[in-house]
């Protein structure tokens, strides 16, 4: 077989995932494509590398001094966008009735848009994203984008 793809029923098989064009998938996007994203990652997002010392540290749920949280600068994982803690298992879930939720990712420079009002078609990703859409890239498929003031 030549292709990596296999459509049946117009849903594609991306990589182990099956992909319908017409139902929105996760977005990916180079963060260099995206001039705010690094502000906004610093100033209005959940650093999870920071909730989860908070949570491990007794220092810190004492509010004793923090060696640690002294010389804290940033974390690789920001939640970006609209987000809910669910309190029973600990996670944290894109909020329907928000405008976008973002993950974005420094080691990789590339932020996942798992939802969002706003849609764009595009193609699919490299194997490293199954069954997600490249945000870069024009194509067929229907996949979340984030709100128009970022770019």
């Amino acid at each position: 077989m030549d292709s990596i793809y296999v459509e049946r029923n117009g849903v594609t098989n991306h990589w182990g995932i099956w992909v319908d064009k017409n139902q929105p998938i996760t977005g990916v996007i180079n963060n260099y494509f995206a001039e705010w994203l690094t502000e906004e990652s610093i100033y209005n997002s959940i650093d999870l590398d920071l909730e989860s010392h908070i949570t491990e540290c007794s220092e810190c749920q004492n509010d004793q001094y923090c060696e640690a949280m002294e010389y804290w600068e940033y974390s690789d994982t920001f939640l970006l966008g609209d987000w809910i803690l669910d309190t029973n298992t600990g996670l944290y879930e894109p909020d329907p009735q928000g405008d976008y939720s973002a993950i974005y990712h420094v080691d990789s420079n590339t932020t996942q848009v798992v939802y969002s009002k706003y849609l764009k078609k595009c193609a699919l990703c490299s194997p490293c994203y199954p069954g997600q859409g490249d945000l870069d890239t024009t194509g067929d498929y229907l996949a979340y984008d984030l709100p128009p003031e970022l770019y």
